[in-house]
């Protein structure tokens, strides 16, 4: 689980299940013909240049640690590339020439240059080149600086032809640095040319969202939770058709890109943000989407499942004063769903809970709870 702020997520599994032709070719989950990665030689002097320009994207939205390692850390990088140590491989997507995307490396790239573009860092804590404690690069003489420009690296290059779900599972088996990228972070980066981006920090934003989610925006789980509400607007849970929840989450990303229409857009914020306000009317404040609405010493984790559930269908009640008048029969109904571990609503929120058959589930037991309460006589 991660924590954020005091609140945990609890984490969704997801299975990849991968599909194999009769002449041995990867099928599912994409055609691994479709994969287009450069292996290539660079030199420090090119990679330098990227980053004076600011052509390598170093504080993209979707990744703000690129300051974790420790000035010693930091200064063993340095020893290590004028010692001719071989550097680990980088990974780049490069589907935008003037601007790489960072898949793997970004702690080492961050050292490179806050030393030789930056020129802030210092050496210290060396364990073999001593002589250059407290130096700074322009310290140095010039045949240590021609060893930099000089040094050759690997680099695996996603090229622009492969296709964005293909780079989706790039991203997602191949970031192995001081902070791995999760799977919001890595919509965020291979969709900052579109609106989506701005769409959804522009709700998370919101002090409604703030007050009801409070989740802290830090690896964009914020965000997560905001496509989510968006994406089952978009498409019924009816129609779910994706391999995973990630697909559709992926394909929503895309989606948002492609609307226009912004009165549509606007629509589907304030739809979500009077869901939230509702959901604290019904719920009470500082429910979190967890499993301790039914029993305040249950597990506090904020369940993704039980937020698209809850504020999908309580979006969708015309007649919410009537159900506000009965809320307390949906209170005890819901709980008892909560309590009861054994139930299908409450293994549809706990287990394979990204399968169509649990989505359906869970929507469809909470539609006919709320149509149950509304019906009910006072």
């Amino acid at each position: 689980m991660e924590k954020e702020n005091n609140i945990e997520i609890e984490e969704e599994i997801i299975d990849e299940v991968e599909h194999i032709d009769d002449d041995g070719n990867i099928t599912t989950p994409f055609s691994t013909k479709d994969i287009k990665v450069t292996n290539k030689i660079e030199i420090m002097s090119n990679l330098i240049k990227r980053l004076e320009f600011d052509e390598i994207d170093l504080n993209p939205d979707f990744q703000r640690n690129e300051n974790l390692w420790s000035r010693k850390k930091m200064s063993r990088l340095i020893e290590s590339i004028l010692l001719k140590l071989p550097l680990p491989v980088f990974y780049f997507d490069v589907s935008e020439p003037n601007r790489w995307i960072v898949v793997d490396g970004l702690q080492r790239l961050s050292s490179i240059k806050k030393f030789i573009v930056d020129k802030k860092l210092k050496l210290s804590g060396l364990e073999f080149l001593t002589t250059l404690e407290g130096k700074k690069y322009d310290d140095l003489d010039r045949n240590l600086k021609r060893v930099i420009d000089e040094t050759e690296f690997v680099t695996y290059q996603i090229e622009a032809q492969t296709p964005k779900e293909v780079r989706y599972s790039i991203f997602n088996r191949i970031n192995t640095g001081g902070l791995s990228l999760n799977s919001q972070e890595i919509r965020q980066a291979l969709n900052q040319k579109g609106k989506s981006v701005e769409f959804l920090k522009n709700i998370c934003e919101n002090e409604i969202f703030k007050k009801v989610v409070s989740i802290s925006p830090e690896r964009m789980l914020d965000r997560e939770l905001a496509l989510r509400f968006i994406a089952f607007k978009l498409s019924s849970y009816k129609d779910f058709k994706y391999r995973d929840m990630q697909n559709f989450l992926d394909t929503t990303m895309e989606k948002l890109d492609s609307i226009s229409d912004e009165k549509r857009l606007n629509d589907i914020k304030q739809q979500l943000f009077d869901s939230l306000e509702f959901s604290e009317k019904v719920l009470g404040e500082n429910h979190r989407f967890s499993r301790s609405i039914a029993f305040k010493d249950n597990t506090k984790t904020l369940n993704r499942s039980l937020f698209d559930v809850i504020t999908i269908c309580f979006s969708e009640i015309e007649r919410k004063e009537l159900f506000l008048e009965n809320k307390e029969l949906f209170l005890e109904k819901f709980k008892e769903l909560l309590n009861d571990e054994k139930s299908e609503f409450s293994r549809a929120i706990t287990e394979g809970t990204s399968s169509k058959s649990a989505i359906e589930t869970r929507f469809d037991i909470m539609k006919n709870l709320i149509n149950e309460v509304i019906n009910a006589k006072n």
